[in-house]
């Protein structure tokens, strides 16, 4: 019975991305701008979980084309590839804040030592990290600065002075846009004696991040964002040197090897990354991102990395047409797919929450952080969607 196997869907390389749209059922009647907020599921993941359900509900967890130890295997693959690390440094969690939390309750800091956080950052990377101010140990802001170059300086200074413990830093800020050279942070964080960990949500999938060159001791990150995954699961990254003597704050059924064999109850605990999954998973989460980083990799990473560039390019030269103003005019050379627009040629016009509304009832979804009109393409935009939302932001315009 259980050889019984499905074959599973296979996905097209569309080496020049046109009609990719198709498998985005969002972008029908809509367009979606917000994939580095959520991202809607795509019809291969959905073709992927259909056949999951079918075999499930023959043959229960011995679903023969769904091995749990296959598909995780495979996830931590194709992460892996992506962070170019050893698959055995990938765990699985919930989301970045049970990621972090559970990373920085596990380990030590001397009192008098400082943990810096960026500026503005998303709250998983500030929460996570306030229960040191307890014991004895500071968290500070760094700024953002205007530019990376400028941002760079400014952490220089800070790790500098000799008392940074752990530099916890998103490679890209959420509300801007801006990415950070982060072989040249390794750098400085190594020659100072810094603990490098990333909240890798806006990072991974966009910007290229090699561990094999970056000294990082631990990262977290989502997998709804730019890896197009479900809701409610994420990814954590414990280096090897990291792991060693490391021990979960937590200890869950599923902590100690052999796991499956409830008696005698165990002391030896798994191996570092594999502690982090505490107990029975959401297996129906884990099946929807196999399926969209199976996607991914037919399609090519680092390809989807530089469509991502290529579609985000088409909006900044849209939005330049129309007098608009970005973040990222102030760094031109620096490759990133979140647009955070800043102002407009006539400043009466930018409003960024009225621009919102205004495209919302058109069904074009975009978001407003820090003041800014905040919009984040992937592959399942096409030219045709960008033609749209300048027509769109061309009506506002003639409008206001």
């Amino acid at each position: 019975m259980l050889s019984n196997h499905s074959e599973l869907p296979s996905f097209p390389p569309f080496e020049n991305w046109k009609g990719i749209s198709k498998y985005f059922p969002v972008q029908n009647d809509s367009v979606w701008l917000n994939y580095c907020g959520t991202t809607p599921v795509s019809t291969y993941a959905t073709q992927m979980m259909n056949l999951y359900f079918q075999e499930y509900a023959r043959f229960g967890i011995f679903a023969p084309s769904f091995a749990e130890p296959v598909i995780k295997s495979a996830i931590r693959g194709y992460i892996a590839e992506i962070l170019n690390s050893d698959p055995s440094e990938i765990g699985i969690v919930h989301n970045t804040s049970e990621g972090i939390n559970l990373y920085s309750h596990s380990i030590q800091i001397p009192q008098g030592k400082r943990i810096l956080v960026l500026e503005n950052e998303y709250p998983s990377n500030v929460y996570p990290w306030e229960h040191w101010k307890e014991k004895g140990v500071g968290l500070e802001f760094i700024a953002v600065g205007n530019t990376p170059d400028e941002f760079l300086t400014g952490l220089k200074t800070e790790l500098e002075k000799g008392d940074v413990a752990i530099l916890s830093l998103s490679p890209v800020h959420w509300c801007t846009g801006v990415a950070f050279d982060m072989e040249a942070v390794s750098k400085l964080c190594e020659t100072n004696h810094t603990k490098l960990v990333i909240d890798g949500s806006q990072a991974v999938g966009h910007i290229p991040l090699d561990f094999g060159k970056i000294k990082v001791a631990f990262c977290a990150f989502a997998a709804w964002k730019w890896l197009l995954g479900p809701l409610g699961l994420g990814v954590v990254y414990l280096s090897k040197e990291e792991s060693n003597g490391f021990k979960l704050i937590f200890k869950g059924q599923a902590s100690v090897v052999n796991d499956s064999s409830y008696f005698p109850y165990r002391d030896e605990w798994k191996p570092a990354a594999d502690q982090f999954e505490q107990s029975t998973i959401n297996f129906n989460d884990w099946i929807y991102f196999y399926a969209s980083l199976k996607m991914l990799s037919t399609l090519g990473f680092s390809r989807v990395r530089e469509r991502i560039y290529e579609v985000a390019g088409m909006f900044k030269n849209a939005l330049h047409d129309l007098g608009f103003t970005l973040e990222s005019d102030a760094f031109p050379n620096v490759k990133t797919g979140i647009l955070a627009i800043t102002g407009h040629k006539d400043p009466s016009k930018f409003q960024p929450e009225l621009i919102q509304s205004f495209l919302k009832q058109r069904k074009i979804i975009t978001a407003v952080r820090l003041g800014r009109l905040r919009m984040a393409p992937h592959i399942a935009i096409e030219e045709e969607h960008v033609t749209r939302v300048k027509d769109a932001l061309k009506e506002y315009l003639n409008q206001t």
